[in-house]
């Protein structure tokens, strides 16, 4: 049994249900109403060309093809994880992308040799979604990371050159805020993992079962997914922190606020 199409007149009268949200958000000045649209939109259109696109790939199922579009979502997360962290993209495009790899290839080898298989992994129909599934969960958690580390530094600079005045050394005086980081990055998807199947059903089991898979067999796949993401995201923001963090300070472990871009560094003259 598959699961029942939606035909493109009932997606799009279901879609006018964003008008509730449009409204609220207007009402009350939020400034969002723009953005919102926006980004609908683009999902929708980005989401349909990639439906199409896929379709060809999956049928064509080319390792070179499936791999170049796997780079494709990598670079696109590296980008994004820089930009929406507020930080320069030549500082930390390199540790980012050490970090977003690592993940990818402890993930790839957990999954084609333990999981599916070597064989039945490299197959564009498993490659692709799990990769970004992956990818594109552990986006957040980095970000979060990422701002965390090194706005928590900006902002208590005094306190990080109080703990190398007593002798510490810049790890041991960066430790602190490194443990923060991680539980603002990891904190809200510990809480989430813990109430999967009592409050919500994630969206690849749902997908799965409304696809007509057993539900057992969908259970088994969420789950290895979800240690995947969790493990995925704590590798990639680990290794981001730890190595970005040899750009972000001086010869003298003095902290440089020129990582930031114009915008946040025109912020932080303000707020000072």
């Amino acid at each position: 049994m598959g699961s029942t199409d939606i035909s493109w007149l009932n997606l799009l009268l279901g879609s006018f249900v964003l008008l509730l949200p449009v409204w609220i958000l207007f009402h009350y000045k939020t400034g969002l109403v723009k953005a919102m649209v926006i980004a609908f939109a683009r999902m929708g259109v980005q989401l349909t060309l990639v439906g199409i696109y896929l379709g060809y790939i999956f049928k064509l199922d080319y390792w070179w093809l499936n791999l170049l579009w796997v780079l494709m979502m990598i670079f696109a997360a590296c980008f994004t994880i820089i930009k929406r962290s507020e930080l320069k993209q030549r500082k930390f495009f390199i540790p980012v992308l050490i970090g977003v790899l690592a993940n990818i290839i402890l993930n790839a080898a957990i999954f084609s040799f333990i999981i599916v298989g070597k064989h039945n992994f490299f197959y564009a129909r498993y490659l692709i979604p799990i990769i970004g599934m992956i990818i594109g969960n552990c986006l957040s958690s980095a970000i979060i990371g990422l701002r965390s580390f090194y706005q928590e530094i900006s902002k208590e600079e005094e306190r990080y050159r109080y703990y190398l005045m007593c002798g510490a050394t810049k790890n041991e005086a960066l430790f602190p805020f490194f443990s923060d980081a991680l539980k603002n990055a990891f904190s809200p998807s510990i809480a989430s993992t813990a109430t999967i199947g009592l409050i919500w059903l994630p969206g690849m089991m749902t997908g799965q079962i409304l696809g007509g898979s057993d539900p057992t067999t969908a259970i088994k796949y969420q789950i290895i997914i979800m240690i995947a993401i969790f493990v995925g995201g704590v590798v990639t923001v680990f290794l981001s922190l730890m190595l970005s963090k040899d750009f972000a300070f001086d010869e003298y472990y003095m902290f440089d606020k020129s990582i930031y871009l114009e915008k946040k560094q025109a912020k932080n003259k303000e707020g000072k």
